[in-house]
């Protein structure tokens, strides 16, 4: 009976464990997790390239500034700002 209850306490243990460190839940991929397992949904649509940093953002929800007749997209409000006072300098 000791040896059933030390076995519980040990997989407990290692249980918690594997969650607090960021270990994958076992299992097979996918499978009784619902929605909440898969991760984000990917953003649809285009990306451009933000002319601060460099990253590409999705042209959805990107932050948006027009120069010129053009669109520009970028990936945060402080790539915006950093823009704008760069092109007010020049």
């Amino acid at each position: 009976m000791d040896l059933v209850f030390l076995i519980g306490v040990v997989y407990t243990i290692s249980k918690t464990l594997r969650g607090l460190l960021g270990g994958a839940p076992r299992g097979r991929p996918g499978v009784g997790r619902g929605k909440a397992g898969r991760g984000p949904d990917p953003v649809q649509g285009r990306t451009a390239r933000d002319p601060v940093c460099g990253m590409f953002v999705s042209t959805e929800v990107s932050h948006r500034l027009t120069e010129g007749g053009k669109v520009l997209h970028f990936c945060s409000k402080d790539c915006m700002e950093s823009y704008e006072k760069r092109a007010a300098k020049a």
